[in-house]
């Protein structure tokens, strides 16, 4: 499996994880061939990336930090959320906790694992899938920092709803695929307000979860909104729903830009620490989070392009990757990039370059891999990799 962006070249491809639409519902299924049509579609609905199978990587799952079916039914709860804000009925909150519970028994039963984020959403469903994954990333951060089960389903049900307010919000302004006038900003920047009163008055929450939709965009410096405040006067559960929003709003494709290097969002809020964002938050979140998700297509300094096969406890910016091209590569290898510096990370791309797809298409690459010693000796990477103790 391998994720690229949804253009016409992936004309025939066969998709390696299902899409979804509206509430949640299947669109196209695993397994599925991608036409002309389907692409077109799929396009004008927003959609910007897929996962396709790969011969070369046959192998290769999805990170599955959270099970596929928990998902799936926390998208079709907040499709319920919209529906019930919208006509003015009282939510239900027992969904909504379920669904936060069943966040927490995945991450619960899977606590080492890295969190990859790959946001194969359309910009319709935006606020869906970047609820849910604000959700997943808080209460990892949540977890890390020692949170008792009772905080933690708080932590859950507020980074969950922390975008409720947005509902309010013209559709056509959220998707604008181009900057927002100063108008435009204003009337967006009042989703945190129009949170804070529809949880404590549609959902009755209460206060403490209801500051996670009111406190997501204050920073330390008190250069947020919509208060001003600074430091302390932050909720906790804002300060931990503000590291979660930025992070995974920098790292996903908007209307009106592209996705933003994930290590370089991370050097960016490292650097921020204790000016925009708490400290203590954003090390226990980088603690889980993968910067490069399992099927990311890399090119590497040297010339070489790879795919993180899978993530590497050592380091969540270092993944082992299988390099598929590169200067004299005639077939593919597994290379662990923390044992490996020297071999840097140089972009993200959208699919194969071209030298690559003939390749791939053109030999036998697939069906004979080289051992790490081999690669090293024969392509001058230098010596093999010393087994860990």
């Amino acid at each position: 499996m391998r994720v690229v962006a949804l253009r016409d070249r992936v004309a025939g491809e066969t998709l390696a994880m299902p899409v979804h639409g509206d509430g949640g519902r299947l669109m196209l299924a695993r397994g599925m061939s991608l036409t002309p049509t389907l692409i077109q579609a799929l396009q004008k609905r927003g959609y910007t990336r897929v996962a396709i199978e790969d011969v070369l990587l046959r192998d290769v799952e999805a990170d599955e930090t959270i099970q596929e079916e928990t998902r799936e039914l926390t998208i079709r709860v907040l499709d319920t959320v919209t529906s019930n804000v919208l006509r003015g009925t009282p939510g239900d909150l027992r969904p909504i906790r379920n669904a936060v519970e069943a966040i927490i028994a995945d991450l619960r039963d899977n606590p080492k694992a890295c969190i990859g984020l790959y946001s194969l959403c359309s910009f319709d469903e935006e606020t869906y899938t970047h609820s849910t994954n604000v959700c997943v990333l808080s209460l990892s951060a949540a977890q890390v920092m020692g949170w008792l089960p009772g905080d933690l389903r708080q932590v859950g049900l507020g980074a969950l709803l922390h975008d409720i307010g947005k509902v309010l919000i013209p559709k056509q302004i959220l998707n604008k695929p181009a900057l927002l006038t100063d108008d435009e900003y204003s009337l967006v920047k009042t989703h945190t307000e129009k949170g804070w009163e529809l949880l404590q008055g549609c959902y009755d929450v209460g206060a403490v979860t209801a500051h996670a939709a009111l406190d997501h965009h204050e920073r330390l410096d008190g250069s947020g909104y919509p208060r001003e405040v600074k430091g302390d006067n932050i909720s906790e559960i804002g300060r931990i729903a503000a590291v979660a929003d930025v992070y995974e709003a920098m790292t996903a494709d908007r209307p009106q830009r592209r996705a933003v290097l994930p290590e370089a969002v991370h050097a960016f809020m490292m650097e921020k620490r204790g000016t925009l964002f708490d400290g203590d938050i954003v090390e226990a979140m980088f603690t889980r989070v993968a910067l490069y998700p399992t099927g990311t297509i890399l090119s590497l300094w040297g010339g070489y392009v790879a795919v993180v096969i899978r993530q590497d406890p050592r380091s969540n910016s270092r993944p082992f990757v299988r390099i598929v091209s590169g200067p004299g590569i005639l077939k593919a290898t597994d290379i662990p990039l923390y044992e490996r510096p020297e071999l840097t990370v140089n972009l993200i791309l959208d699919d194969y370059p071209p030298e690559t797809r003939r390749l791939v298409h053109a030999t036998g690459l697939p069906e004979e891999k080289m051992t790490a010693k081999e690669i090293m000796e024969e392509y001058n990477l230098g010596p093999e990799p010393k087994p860990q103790e």
